[in-house]
């Protein structure tokens, strides 16, 4: 494929991604068809085919493009110039204020995460590992300033990563207001920071 052509078929991916998205947004998956995401694209619904398989297929694409961009706002806290102990109380803080965010805008979000989680486990291990490569390179870097003190940093990574899993379940936004879900995180990261700070 030449670069001018690839050009091309990724800016019409990227239209079909913005109106699948505000169709997914207020009329969920399960009512949105294939012939309603090319009529807003101005499409015919088989030339859509030629870019995305089925419904499904573009909203793997479009969860995989919003997790992008959730890893790049997380890569910027992990990026900064602050101590660890400080990069790890804003990792759990941008992550709930990301995933507050998208339920805000997105009420039927619920509908996407199951199927992602039932359908494409990839997708969910592929956010798994981007977020437990952040949060090891954060325990490094506090083993190195001598914060931190562990002995296994595989082990370690995973339990600080289970516990900001309520920061980052739709449902839980719907459960608690996002004041008190920001009250948790300091309690949480104070746990954390007692069972691995240096002695």
């Amino acid at each position: 494929m030449q670069a001018n052509q690839k050009d091309k078929t990724t800016e019409i991916q990227a239209l079909i991604l913005n109106a699948a998205v505000e169709r997914f947004q207020h009329f969920g998956i399960g009512k949105t068809t294939m012939a309603d995401i090319a009529t807003d694209v101005d499409m015919s619904t088989a030339n859509l085919y030629r870019y995305f398989r089925n419904k499904e297929d573009i909203a793997v694409a479009c969860s995989r493009r919003c997790l992008d961009e959730r890893s790049r706002r997380l890569r910027t806290v992990v990026d900064s110039t602050q101590a660890a102990d400080t990069k790890i109380h804003n990792l759990f803080s941008e992550i709930l204020s990301y995933t507050y965010e998208q339920v805000s805008s997105n009420p039927r979000i619920n509908e996407l995460v199951n199927i992602i989680a039932e359908k494409y486990k990839d997708v969910v291990m592929d956010k798994n590992k981007v977020e437990r490569s952040l949060i090891k390179r954060i325990l490094e870097q506090g083993k190195e300033e001598g914060l931190f003190a562990f002995n296994d940093i595989d082990r370690t990574t995973i339990a600080v990563h289970t516990s900001m899993h309520i920061f980052q379940l739709p449902l839980a936004m719907t459960i608690y207001d996002l004041e008190t879900l920001q009250d948790m995180i300091p309690t949480t990261v104070e746990l954390i920071l007692n069972g691995i700070s240096k002695q």
